[in-house]
């Protein structure tokens, strides 16, 4: 039987609909015709935190729709959004359009005001339909849950609709009539009718209430059998890590990847919480299982907290970053709910303290989100900050070496390209420093990085005596005289040099070694993909050849070459000219007339 809800919110999700549909449409219409909204940031990001969740907001709600609480909490929910698109749109994307494509990051900001918004919802429902902020959990776990379904059943049931309308073209195409297919494929068809077909189908869903109950149900089963297999990996892979453990610190670089470790907690939260489901089910499994379960529930601290060191590794080597902030938040929540679900084994038969954890760390999650879109946590100053002291510390000379500062992903360009106005800030001060840790080159390279148009605009030497004052040379003790300084520093800006190649001076190293068989040493520079090889002949040192590199593989390559050429492990192997060959990597030397 289906059970009709009030009709009285259909009026409401239609108007929430329809205005929805227009003003994506007038906002595509702005962003492909370049003109306000797009052309304003700060209004760009602010309009659509507002026309894409409160629309939705109220289709959801509509059944409250003649309180005045509701509309209170949207009007308060319309201003949060509004604020962080604003804080969005003026510090973390405000590069304004021009007459080139600039590619946007919609999904980022998005996804944050997503989680934030399905978290808000459930507390803001219990509190219409209960008239308290503190009901039973089984009202919030019913209305978190029943949210997920409706807006996946009602995106579903949306993209049918655009299936069937592009069977409706496709039919009447074959018979050379395209009216249809021009008309469904116009932005001003599309956006309208598809939020239109949204609001309907949201109205369709929520309105049968058994049907809704009876998929969760299913969903809910299927998931908590899987929770069985899950508890086994958590346990066995648990047991092997504490077992691995002293191998996986010593090296104080990368403790172990983080992001495996941070879903294998996330998916036993989600099927734990797919066995407990509102409480009302007291022993969910078998009691031999029941009680399997409770007992590798605490091993979620173990992988928790090896989560929670390999970031902090991570980050007191290579400094924060947007990713590493919101891998802390997913480790930081592992932590709480490991501990809190751990502590539940003890009091309650099954699970029943996870009841009050889940609430809590929806709560706290809840904080954490609203501060991250503002200035106060925001990830993107953190990370700016970071990088900066990064560089304020150590200069550019110790981060040559660093085996994560690639030209993509350096302290600079990570300023420049991936923290927002609080990066580009930050890099302006370095462009104006006067002082520190290898000042000069800082300033240098800080400008050119502001002149940037695209992080792919790869970098360059810019200074090159600085960077043979830095260039690791081999075998130890060895140097550049005064004659080949001179002939690599002529080479480096000159045709066919280094800045022509393209390559960074990150992976520079400079190597003494007899080519071909004349006793004498030749001294070798190569880079990441290329390098040449300097003869001493009467007169000086000549360029003579070219280094061909053997194909890259691996993100360890160039450190890998440097571990080879510092055991020593490298030889020159036969051929017109020798082969260099480096651990088990063969460099071809291709000679060039004397320069």
């Amino acid at each position: 039987m289906i059970e009709a809800r009030s009709q009285k919110g259909l009026p409401f999700i239609l108007l929430a609909a329809v205005v929805q549909g227009w003003l994506l449409y007038g906002i595509y219409h702005a962003l492909r015709d370049h003109h306000w909204p797009a052309t304003d940031h700060a209004w760009l990001y602010s309009l659509l935190a507002i026309v894409i969740f409160i629309p939705v907001t109220v289709e959801l709600l509509s059944e409250f729709a003649w309180r005045l609480t509701l509309w209170s909490m949207v009007a308060v929910l319309m201003v949060c959004f509004f604020y962080f698109g604003w804080h969005y749109g003026t510090r973390i994307d405000p590069q304004p359009f021009g007459p080139e494509p600039v590619e946007r990051d919609y999904f980022s900001v998005g996804l944050e005001l997503g989680v934030l918004w399905l978290l808000l919802l459930p507390f803001a429902q219990t509190r219409l339909s209960s008239g308290s902020w503190k009901p039973g959990y089984d009202v919030i776990f019913s209305h978190a849950w029943r949210n997920k379904l409706v807006l996946a059943e009602a995106a579903l049931f949306t993209g049918l609709f655009w299936l069937l309308l592009f069977l409706w073209q496709t039919l009447f195409h074959m018979l050379g009539i395209n009216y249809f297919k021009e008309l469904f494929e116009e932005p001003i068809f599309i956006f309208p009718v598809t939020s239109l077909t949204f609001g309907c189908a949201v109205h369709l869903v929520g309105s049968v209430e058994r049907f809704t109950a009876v998929v969760l149900e299913q969903i809910l089963n299927v998931l908590k059998w899987l929770a069985a297999v899950a508890g086994a990996i958590l346990v066995l892979f648990s047991i092997a890590l504490i077992l691995k453990w002293p191998s996986l610190v010593y090296t104080g670089q990368k403790a172990i990847g983080v992001s495996w470790l941070l879903w294998l907690l996330a998916v036993i939260v989600l099927l734990l919480n797919a066995a407990y489901r509102d409480g009302s089910v007291s022993q969910p499994y078998p009691r031999w299982l029941s009680l399997a379960l409770r007992c590798a529930v605490p091993f979620m601290i173990v992988v928790a907290l090896t989560a929670l060191y390999a970031l902090a590794v991570r980050i007191g080597h290579f400094g924060l970053t947007v990713e590493r902030f919101w891998a802390l938040v997913v480790a930081g929540m592992g932590i709480l709910y490991s501990l809190g679900y751990s502590s539940s084994i003890v009091r309650s038969s099954w699970l029943g303290g996870i009841a009050g954890i889940n609430v809590k760390a929806a709560l706290v999650l809840i904080v954490v989100l609203c501060a991250a879109l503002t200035p106060l946590l925001s990830p993107y100053r953190l990370a700016a900050n970071s990088q900066y002291k990064r560089v304020e510390l150590n200069g550019l000379a110790s981060l040559a070496n660093d085996r994560s500062s690639s030209w993509l992903v350096s302290p600079l360009t990570y300023l420049r390209f991936d923290s927002g106005e609080y990066g580009r800030d930050r890099l302006k001060e370095l462009a104006n420093r006067q002082v520190g840790v290898d000042a000069d080159a800082v300033r240098k390279a800080a400008n050119f990085e502001l002149q940037k148009a695209s992080r792919f605009e790869r970098d360059r030497v810019l200074d090159p005596a600085a960077l043979l004052t830095n260039l690791r040379v081999f075998p130890a003790g060895r140097a550049l005289d005064k004659e080949l300084t001179q002939a690599v520093l002529n080479d480096l800006g000159g045709p066919g040099g280094v800045l022509q190649l393209r390559q960074t001076s990150q992976d520079m190293v400079g190597l003494f070694v007899d080519l071909n068989a004349d006793a004498t040493d030749e001294f070798v520079l190569l880079t990441k993909y290329s390098g040449f090889v300097y003869a001493h002949r009467e007169g000086g040192w000549f360029r003579t050849a070219a280094v061909v590199n053997p194909p890259a593989s691996g993100a360890d390559f160039a450190a890998k070459k440097r571990e080879d050429l510092e055991k020593g492990n490298f030889f020159a192997s036969r051929s017109k000219w020798d082969d260099l060959v480096i651990g088990g990597r063969t460099y071809r030397i291709e000679p060039q007339q004397p320069r």
